[in-house]
């Protein structure tokens, strides 16, 4: 193996792919060097994975790898000298990374040996071993300690010629342990190197990871200080460096849960009561005892809160708010009857409430249509405009004895009907795969930068709407999406990079030097590597919901998985058994349940119906595999059914049957027992709708019936490994919530021959 061809092509993929792909390049690697007995390149390859490991938070991984290296060493008789050092260094830095203080202690003091013994004061591994023991004795909390050993560690390096992002690393890390000290000289020399080293990741072009470690650590000297604006502004934007560079790692759920705790701190610091509570305490006050004494036969019949348009219904005012349209207020929401009865006088008893409070001015042009008395219907009239949705369901409703009000708005918080989320969804990914993927970086290399501006709103607002889709949340007008996810709180990882990209401008610099096709990306340019973790930050999510399955982060890949409904896919999974089924080969011929597909859709959809869309969605990747390599599992099915019912001929079909482990054997039965069960107490209360299915047990098997349960043997044995785990835990949850999975095939069975329910065909055979 060429290891430093090696090294060279590794070096290129950071900046430009995730470490997980990092990870997976380097482990192809070592199992080449492994194959071609490439001891050193193997020795190389190791060094580099624990490296990796450690920066990524993979402890389990790393000390695995660190045994592998040391056993591979002591076997090449390597201890003692430089290249053993040299891979102890960089196994007592994952030691000292995962908490292993004593072990990383002794391995430093064994390298400090060795390279007295071998190296010149002035050579680079002297750096690099200072560095890595000044972080040792950083998280034992020995600050004097550690700022002496880095500063030696500094000292070296900044001799050495094109070595800055070192000096950088060096820097950051040196800045810490002073901070640690907590003196005033201290910290003032702290944010000196910390400010240098930014500046040195900022010149390299923001590439290096260890930046974000660096942002992260002006945070902390800003929260040191009680700025905390200052803080959570670096935590945010080091947050984002975690997500391009290394994902979501336990040091992303720290500086997260840091940044969290700076957010409450300052809204805890912000003295500012909302619309929303002034106005509910206005009606409390004034508007209550309003109604009271003058409508006192409707008082139980007028449902009050504030909801619709403005900031404050949102939760979202503040001192920028007042400027227009701002006042304390509330709505009353009549039945259509009660309109008519009192509409006209309640609207000018509230009116005069409102004058006699003095709580209107002359910037109020559009408030009075906001507050007052609204008919239901009136109010709930139909658009489909989504930030009037979300104006509908937002603020709080004070009283509704009625409940009419409030059960019109619950409808609406269903949100709307699957079908149509998914079009919207589908939607959304492609307007960000069109603007963001692929013609913001053509608008780029045409060096038309206005458009290409363009592009990069529209990106953002696209990836807003798909957070809002995702959490099932009307989204707001526009000027109020970036508040609204702000203050839920579900989806703050895209609104991270979404502030990001707007503060990044597109500059003709990062392409000064070529002309690049739309097909090229420039490595330089930070709004392509921000969108791009944008996009797999929103394909994680997607697969989260089990939306869609690939690896791809080009989005719009994925519009016909998530146009395709639970409806859609057992439709398609139907399909699919059906074109097996029909290929199926009986030795007395072709059987007549063969041209009945009518009864095999009911039958199939029967079961699926009730499956999860991830349970379905794996079935559906069996089939499909089976199709393309030319295996049929309804073939395979009957096969092994003929375990029970023919089985002298199963013997010469077993060989050639998938082979199933013995614990899956042995789950099998566990589920087959769980079923089986499920299907005796539902024959028992619908003895009828029993008689027309199978018979329920194997020993009632002969050539001519197959039992419930050998059928159902016979299937779960066709079920691929992650299939087979899904339905496995499908029918854990359905007995931990009481459920019988027969009874729910049954009813789905009954509806589909026509009849209200399971009971209606029970009365009805």
């Amino acid at each position: 193996m060429n290891i430093n061809s090696v090294l060279a092509e590794y070096d290129k993929l950071f900046g430009n792919i995730t470490l997980t792909e990092i990870e997976t390049y380097l482990y192809e690697k070592i199992k080449e060097a492994v194959e071609e007995q490439d001891d050193s390149a193997i020795i190389t390859l190791l060094n580099e994975m624990i490296g990796l490991c450690r920066d990524t938070s993979q402890k389990e991984k790393a000390l695995i790898y660190c045994e592998q290296l040391k056993k591979l060493m002591i076997r090449m008789n390597l201890e003692g000298t430089k290249d053993y050092a040299t891979s102890m260094q960089n196994i007592a830095n994952a030691y000292r990374a995962f908490g292993l203080w004593d072990e990383a202690e002794e391995a430093f003091q064994i390298i400090e040996k060795t390279y007295e013994a071998y190296l010149d004061k002035g050579d680079y591994l002297w750096a690099s071993m200072y560095n890595n023991w000044g972080l040792l004795y950083q998280e034992k909390q020995e600050y004097g300690k550690s700022a002496e050993t880095l500063q030696k560690a500094l000292s070296l390096i900044v001799q050495i010629p094109n070595n800055k992002i070192k000096e950088a690393i060096t820097k950051t890390n040196l800045a810490n342990s002073l901070f640690g000290l907590q003196t005033d000289e201290a910290m003032e020399q702290g944010y000196s190197y910390l400010t240098e080293a930014i500046e040195i990741f900022i010149e390299d072009g923001e590439k290096d990871f260890h930046y974000g470690a660096a942002l992260v650590a002006m945070g902390d000297y800003y929260v040191r200080n009680n700025e905390w604006k200052k803080a959570k502004g670096y935590y945010q934007k080091g947050i984002v460096e975690i997500l391009i560079h290394t994902g979501k790692t336990e040091f992303y759920e720290r500086v997260v849960e840091k940044y969290e705790n700076t957010v409450r701190i300052i809204n805890n610091s912000y003295k500012w009561k909302s619309n929303l509570e002034r106005s509910r305490d206005f009606y409390e006050q004034y508007g209550k005892t309003m109604i009271h004494n003058l409508f006192p036969e409707y008082e139980s019949r007028i449902a009050v809160g504030v909801v619709g348009e403005g900031s404050d219904c949102f939760g979202f005012d503040d001192e920028i708010s007042m400027d227009h349209d701002y006042a304390v207020g509330f709505c009353m929401w009549l039945t259509q009857e009660d309109m008519i009865a009192i509409g006209t006088e309640l609207q000018e008893a509230y009116h005069n409430l409102v004058l006699e409070q003095k709580v209107f001015d002359s910037k109020m042009v559009y408030f009075n249509n906001r507050r007052g008395v609204f008919e239901i219907n009136d109010f709930y009239q139909s658009n489909v405009e989504e930030c009037k949705l979300a104006e509908l369901v937002n603020g709080q409703v004070f009283r509704d004895d009625l409940g009419l009000f409030t059960e019109r708005r619950n409808e609406l918080l269903k949100y709307y009907p699957e079908e149509f989320w998914r079009k919207k969804l589908a939607n959304y990914l492609h307007d960000f795969s069109q603007y963001g993927q692929v013609n913001y970086a053509r608008m780029m290399a045409r060096e038309d930068y206005l458009t290409a501006n363009l592009c990069i709103s529209k990106a953002i607002e696209s990836a807003m709407d798909i957070a809002y889709v995702l959490n099932k949340e009307y989204a707001p007008y526009y000027k109020w999406k970036r508040k609204g996810l702000e203050k839920s709180g579900k989806m703050r990882d895209i609104l991270w990079i979404c502030e990001e990209l707007s503060l990044i401008s597109c500059q003709k610099k990062a392409w000064k030097n070529k002309k690049y096709s739309s097909s090229q990306i420039n490595i330089e340019d930070k709004c392509i590597i921000l969108l791009e973790t944008l996009a797999r930050i929103i394909l994680e999510k997607l697969k989260d919901r089990n939306l869609v399955k690939g690896t791809d982060v080009f989005l719009e890949h994925y519009i016909g998985q998530v146009l395709e409904g639970e409806k859609q896919l057992i439709d398609k999974i139907v399909e699919l058994e059906w074109k097996q089924f029909d290929r199926v080969e009986n030795e007395g011929g072709r059987a007549s349940c063969q041209n009945d597909f009518e009864t095999f859709s009911i039958m199939r959809k029967s079961q699926y119906f009730t499956w999860t869309k991830e349970l379905l969605n794996s079935y559906y990747n069996d089939l499909l595999l089976a199709e393309q390599s030319g295996w049929n599992l309804i073939t395979e099915k009957y096969a092994r059914m003929m375990k029970s019912t023919a089985p002298e001929k199963y013997v010469e079909l077993k060989k050639e049957l998938p082979i199933r482990s013995e614990e899956r054997e042995i789950i099998t039965e566990e589920i087959v027992k769980i079923q089986i069960e499920w299907m005796e107490e539902f024959a028992v209360k619908f003895p009828k709708m029993a008689r027309n299915s199978r018979s329920i047990h194997t020993y009632e098997d002969n050539i001519w019936n197959t039992s419930y349960e050998t059928y159902l043997r016979g299937e779960l044995g066709t079920y691929g490994e992650e299939t087979f785990v899904l339905y496995g835990r499908f029918i854990a949850k359905l007995l931990q919530e009481g459920k019988n999975l027969a009874y729910e095939i049954m009813s789905n069975t009954a509806k589909l021959y026509g009849y209200e329910s399971v009971e209606d065909a029970e009365k009805r055979l």
